[in-house]
């Protein structure tokens, strides 16, 4: 069963960003340089990814495209992103993750399901 994204309240009753830990996550040990993919689950049609990475690592990532640590000294078009926090994905979407920090690092995603 998936866990459903569901804000904890803080004392005075307010939205506060304390979500349960996911029954839906994936993790992995990245070597630099090589990129790794996993699928959004199904059944849900919208979830929340939550990125994490060892402490000090830089990850970038990529939906639906394979992601890309940046080249050159120059600001070129990208479909990646830079260590993100929280994204909107959707069923089926494909996460691909890479980092070019020197030994690699642990990734965790964790998912939340979106009821519409």
């Amino acid at each position: 069963m998936s866990t459903v994204l569901n804000f904890g309240r803080d004392n005075q009753g307010y939205n506060a960003y304390a979500p349960a830990f996911a029954s839906d996550a994936f993790s992995a040990t990245l070597d630099a340089n090589d990129a790794q993919s996993f699928t959004v689950p199904s059944n849900y049609k919208v979830w929340i990814a939550v990125f994490g990475a060892t402490p000090g690592a830089t990850i970038w990532v990529a939906v639906n495209d394979t992601a890309e640590v940046p080249a050159g000294g120059t600001f070129l078009s990208t479909s990646s992103t830079i260590n993100p926090g929280a994204r909107t994905v959707h069923a089926g979407d494909t996460i691909s993750v890479i980092t070019d920090t020197s030994g690699g690092c642990d990734v965790g995603v964790a998912l939340y399901a979106v009821t519409l």
